[in-house]
């Protein structure tokens, strides 16, 4: 491992690289390393025509991956999500480089194959959504479709289609530490998630590139315990410390440094929330789950609203809240801090967690939806001609057993439409799957079967016609029709339980 400066690290990096970097919302991002790279391309043009790799989105609108919407800058690039990142939003839907979104859980494994030296990822996670070769291969605009190459292809084993999220070389891996030891063993002990630093290393390394390690402090020979060590020094080629840590080594978003986001505590509870159509949602949503439930909850409707409702029902306690970026239980952070909490109670690799999910672990999810169509299908990845991106959506809406989209059906954009703009959520996949999936608004609850959507319940006071004039295609009606329970809509909700979880199902409990 060698010290270098900024400028030295970046003018390591060779024009037409392929480079990972790590990173979720600011969490793990290397500021002072993205910074460097602009701040070089604009003074002498290099490095240039670089393909960037990223599994998770990494900005707050304006930093971040941010640094790389720069024409000439990218050649293309291969990520899962750009939703905090209005710049590179615009700048992949210009067509000012190419752009390929894969699934973030996808992303995050890749690394380790790589690494491993496999040819890729088999798996179903994908089929049936626009990343389904058959369908759009997750090349999201027209210069992706002229000239990327095919990131998936579909492989048949034992009679079953599977994806095949294809291995590829990696010239330069990017990621920061905590802390970088004379040796350059790292550390990320003030860090609030692991993410893929260690893979993405491996990666590099076992491709024949070069692994630059951005770190917030520099210590001494041995100051790291073996155990405390992320990522190895042997696999580091340089190391760079930040020169304004403040600003370009924060924790968060939000915060330097923040000891709650690494720190358990017995009496962390969500936050409540004042009475809103949002919150109704969420409190009709949570009488979904059973007791001790492992959940995932995304960003948006389901995140402003589930974890109030839970906690003002008592329940908190009653289920396991998870977030893909490897992070179990304590409060989670939301908007542009999202992929942490406070308090967490375990912080695992990205990888890990998406292992875990695309195997079936996850007993629901909540998300939110842009557009609902006849089949069932839904879309959160391209809206208004905007690319988006899917982040982990299609990984957790394809392996949760209940898929549960928290919308509402009254607003400015109309929810259903009679065929979605891009497919994000694929229904037939999910028929497939034997999936529980059920679409909650504000006034009225729809589940997915075998011939569309349904119509289940209705908000009290309303009538049939009143929702199904919302609605620009036909939906089945179930009679007698269920009315949505009256207390979700009042100021104060009545006590309810959590019904018990189904025998096979069983899981330790949580202290009571």
């Amino acid at each position: 491992m060698r010290l270098a400066s900024v400028a030295e690290a970046v003018a390591a990096i060779p024009d037409g690289a392929t480079v990972a970097v790590d990173g979720f919302t600011l969490m793990g991002v290397a500021e002072a390393l993205y910074e460097g790279i602009e701040q070089a391309f604009r003074a002498t043009g290099h490095p240039r025509d670089l393909v960037i790799v990223h599994a998770a989105g990494q900005s707050n609108r304006m930093i971040g991956f941010e640094h790389f919407a720069v024409e000439g800058l990218a050649r293309r690039i291969v990520g899962s999500h750009w939703g905090l990142m209005p710049k590179m939003s615009s700048f992949l839907g210009a067509g000012l480089a190419e752009a390929v979104c894969l699934p973030q859980g996808q992303l995050s494994s890749l690394y380790r194959a790589i690494a491993a030296g496999r040819p890729g990822n088999l798996t179903r996670i994908g089929l049936g959504t626009f990343v389904d070769p058959r369908i759009e291969g997750g090349k999201v605009n027209q210069p992706a479709r002229d000239h990327a190459p095919d990131y998936v292809t579909i492989q048949a084993v034992d009679g079953q289609e599977f994806m095949l999220y294809r291995s590829f070389k990696i010239d330069v891996g990017i990621f920061r530490a905590s802390a970088v030891d004379d040796d350059g063993n790292c550390s990320m002990d003030e860090e609030a998630v692991m993410l893929d630093a260690l893979a993405i290393a491996q990666s590099a390394h076992n491709s024949g590139g070069l692994v630059i390690c951005q770190a917030k402090k520099l210590v001494a020979r041995g100051a790291i315990a073996p155990r405390q060590v992320v990522v190895p020094g042997a696999l580091v080629d340089l190391a760079v410390q930040a020169p304004d840590p403040e600003r370009q080594h924060r924790q968060t978003d939000g915060a330097f440094f923040d000891e709650r986001y690494i720190a358990a505590s017995t009496g962390a509870e969500l936050p409540r929330a004042e009475f809103s159509t949002r919150l109704a949602i969420g409190r009709r949503a949570i009488r979904f789950l059973h007791e001790g439930d492992i959940v995932n909850i995304g960003t948006g409707i389901p995140g402003d609203s589930v974890g109030p409702a839970l906690a003002e029902a008592g329940l908190s306690d009653r289920i396991t809240l998870t977030v893909e970026s490897g992070v179990y239980g304590g409060v989670p952070a939301g908007r542009v801090d999202f992929g942490i909490t406070a308090h967490p109670t375990a912080i695992i690799p990205h990888a890990s967690q998406f292992d875990f999910y695309n195997g079936g672990g996850l007993d629901a999810t909540f998300m939110g939806a842009g557009q609902v169509d006849r089949e069932g299908n839904v879309n959160v990845s391209r809206l208004g001609g905007r690319i988006i991106g899917a982040g982990g959506f299609i990984d957790i809406t394809q392996s949760a057993r209940l898929v549960c989209f928290c919308f509402t059906l009254e607003g400015s954009h109309e929810k259903f439409v009679d065929r979605v703009d891009q497919l994000t959520f694929s229904a037939e996949q999910a028929r497939r799957n034997k999936q529980q999936v059920l679409y909650v608004t504000e006034r009225a609850v729809f589940r997915l079967e075998p011939d569309g959507v349904a119509l289940i319940e209705i908000a009290p006071g309303l009538e049939i016609k009143d929702v199904l004039d919302q609605i620009p295609f036909r939906v089945s009606v179930h009679q007698p029709m269920a009315q949505m329970p009256e207390d979700i809509f009042r100021p104060t909700v009545a006590d309810f339980t959590l019904p018990p979880r189904a025998a096979g199902k069983i899981r330790m409990s949580k202290g009571r």
